[in-house]
């Protein structure tokens, strides 16, 4: 029952026949066709085997119960005769293990929902002192139906008792120590009805099948490594991600337990632009295709997504309500949306009397008309240009939460930091590509940090090993970035058909397939181990993040022989530079209170849930505790924040540059700046770069 946000590009389904006989023939040209591509076209293609075979069976059986709450020990013994036949199958484009699983998991569901429905309808009381481990991620399926009726009536116990407490601190901090307020818990009960509605109708519709079809493609496709991935025909979202551009109305959603809310107006859209719409708006129904008001609660994302997205200067009719307020019936027309939202970005943090630059953008995307201009390196040019306008003595490149895009781009952006000279090799089945900045004299020379975390990946780790081997500048932020060290193409699958002998085209989705590896310019890959900070401030910066060593399937870190590299020469004198961050680093009660508060709050959430009122409140109190005090934490003391303003044209005259309502979008992104403490401590870094210089002829490495 997490909340999470799409911005209209959610993959869709494979069209698969409408034709319930066609279905089966469909499937196995599906699966022919993905397998044959994997294996041309794939970096390293694992051998189709009883391993295998034994790792899509377990893999498949959470991916369609991962939270052990549908399926009996008894199925997972019925269907233990395809555990080592799963390979013979997928070799023969036979789905015949896929349908057998989804017919139990059908019936199962069903089953289930019965349960749910019955004990939703009893009272719930939080007197009896008993738990649940409420995280099931991989854990045994029930022995018996009965079994399973006790698991789902803890679990609901759960949901209610923690969507009441958050709906009660909501209302009055104190609440967490008040008796249980009747109207409250039974909005909470509502609230967890609503959801497993959703989630059990969902479950019986007719398109369930496929999209289970689809998930078992995903399987088998991410067995072969964890980045390579199959999606529905129609699925824009890498593309539209690196471009930064799609038609729509500009809208960012939020699925909240089913519902859909607008959690961002973007400001190039047609929605911020006709002022019909507000953010925090629940989207109540969108009319279909005949102009039918559709009630969405409960779709999946993909069909919501498909009626707001459409062919640009058509209309999309919507029903939207604010909280506590009568629904509005709105008409908005799709337009080309450029999310600018999330390009680069600059600011100038001022402290001591010495002015810093801050960049941050969080990928590395690309035009899709390939404008070298509009792409990120241009972006990130341009704010150096301002930056160095602004008279700035050092430079912070953010590289937080970057999950990487273009190779391309990152290799022009390293063009303005780095002299001629490698950036990053690319090795295919057959080939060794490099890939070189050209620039005689970099753009920049000044002291550099680049900030990174656990989620910094792909072109971000490309950038940052870049500045590393080079010596060129700093890495700080966590032990080390996320360590995808491979690269991917889209293929799309299928067969081309002849108009002219009424042969249709058939479009089984597509791939995204890991074909090279990259390394960095002293011939390490970056793959599994990533980039490792020089000044560390803690070893992960969420407690819910992912690296590439949590996948199940991985390709391992290796090593080519290059020419020794010609580092440039160091802009301070690193080591007492390092000594001094370390320093203040270890005797900072912030850097070693986040660090433990993770480490409790970890351990608080794999423990079993209280389901007594009592109880939980411990667990509620622990928890909210441990978020409060990281947020705490992480936020300077409103009299040591830091001076940010955003950097402007001057080259632009001031009446034509709309500086008011640039400071106004930007407000929020300026104050998360001056109050963070990473930010700050980078700057202390800064400080000591400019406080130890180093002269120095180009040392080898």
């Amino acid at each position: 029952m997490t909340a999470y946000a799409l911005v209209a590009t959610v993959a869709a389904t494979a069209q698969s026949p409408e034709d319930p006989k066609a279905v089966p023939a469909y499937r196995k040209a599906a699966m022919h066709s993905m397998l044959d591509r994997i294996q041309k076209k794939h970096y390293n293609p694992k051998s189709i085997n009883d391993s295998f075979s034994v790792a899509v069976f377990d893999r498949f059986l959470h991916t369609l119960d991962p939270n052990g709450y549908i399926f009996l020990e008894a199925d997972v013994k019925l269907l233990e005769k395809y555990r080592l036949q799963v390979d013979d199958q997928l070799n023969a484009s036979d789905p015949t293990f896929f349908e057998a699983a989804y017919e139990i998991y059908r019936r199962r569901t069903a089953e289930a929902g019965a349960d749910y429905r019955q004990l939703m309808a009893g009272p719930f009381r939080f007197d009896k002192k008993e738990k649940v481990k409420h995280i099931r991620k991989n854990d045994p399926f029930p022995a018996s139906a009965k079994d399973r009726k006790e698991l789902w009536r803890k679990l609901l116990k759960y949901y209610v008792i923690r969507n009441y407490m958050d709906l009660a601190v909501a209302a009055d901090s104190n609440a967490v120590s008040k008796p249980i307020d009747p109207a409250i818990l039974a909005k909470a009960e509502t609230k967890v009805k609503k959801y497993y509605d959703d989630f059990f109708t969902q479950a019986a519709r007719q398109k369930s099948g496929e999209e289970k079809f689809e998930n078992f493609l995903n399987v088998v496709a991410m067995e072969f490594d964890a980045h390579t991935m199959y999606t529905g025909p129609k699925d824009r979202t890498f593309t539209e991600m690196l471009n930064k551009r799609f038609f729509g109305l500009g809208i960012e959603l939020e699925n909240r337990d089913g519902e859909y809310y607008v959690k961002r107006l973007m400001q190039g859209g047609t929605a911020y632009s006709s002022g019909l719409v507000k953010e925090n708006d629940r989207i109540v129904a969108i009319a279909d295709a005949k102009g039918e008001l559709l009630n969405i609660s409960g779709m999946s994302n993909t069909e919501v997504v498909g009626m707001i997205r459409g062919e640009k200067g058509t209309s999309v009719k919507m029903q939207v309500q604010q909280a506590g307020e009568q629904a509005r019936t709105v008409v908005v027309k799709r337009d080309e949306v450029i999310d600018t939202e999330n390009k680069a970005k600059s600011a100038v943090i001022d402290k001591n009397g010495k002015r810093y630059g801050y960049i941050r953008f969080t990928d590395f995307y690309m035009d899709a008309a390939g404008d070298k201009n509009k792409g990120v390196a241009g972006d990130v040019g341009r704010e150096l240009a301002r930056l160095k306008d602004e008279e700035v003595e050092g430079l912070i490149v953010d590289l937080r939460s970057n999950g990487g895009g273009s190779l391309d781009e990152v290799v022009r952006m390293c063009n303005f930091f780095l002299p001629k000279g490698a950036i990053s090799y690319l090795r295919g089945k057959e080939t060794l590509n490099q890939y070189a900045s050209n620039a005689e004299t970099p753009f920049y020379n000044g002291p550099l940090t680049v900030l990174v975390d656990e989620s910094s990946a792909s072109a971000s780790e490309i950038f940052a090993a870049a500045i590393q081997d080079y010596g060129r500048g700093l890495i700080v932020g966590t032990k080390t970035t996320f360590g995808k060290g491979t690269a991917q193409q889209n293929l799309n699958i299928g067969k081309m058909g002849d108009a002219s002998k009424g042969i249709k085209s058939e479009r089984y989705g597509s791939l995204r397939v890991t074909m090279e590896k990259f390394y960095r310019a002293n011939g390490t890959s970056t793959q599994m181990k990533g980039v490792s900070a020089d000044v560390v401030f803690q070893s992960r910066m969420s407690l819910q993040s992912i690296m590439e060593t949590d996948y199940p399937n991985i390709l391992p870190c290796d090593t080519i022989n290059l020419p020794p590299l010609q580092r440039v020469a160091p802009a301070a004198a690193y080591t007492a530079v390092i000594e001094k961050a370390n320093a203040r680093i270890a005797a900072n009660p912030v850097f070693s209170g986040v660090e433990a508060a993770t480490r409790t709050m970890k351990a608080s959430l794999e423990q079993p849930a209280a389901l007594d009122l009592e109880g939980f409140r411990k667990h509620y109190r622990q928890w909210y505790g441990g978020v409060r005090q990281i947020q705490a934490l992480r936020k300077l003391p409103e009299g040591k924040r830091l001076e940010v303003a955003l950097t402007t044209d001057r080259n632009i005259n001031p009446a034509l540059r709309n500086d008011a309502d640039r400071i106004r979008i930007n407000k929020h992104w300026i104050e998360s700046i001056a109050a963070d403490v990473y930010v700050a401590e980078t700057i202390s870094i800064l400080e000591d770069m400019l406080a130890n210089p180093m002269k120095g002829a180009a040392a080898k490495q």
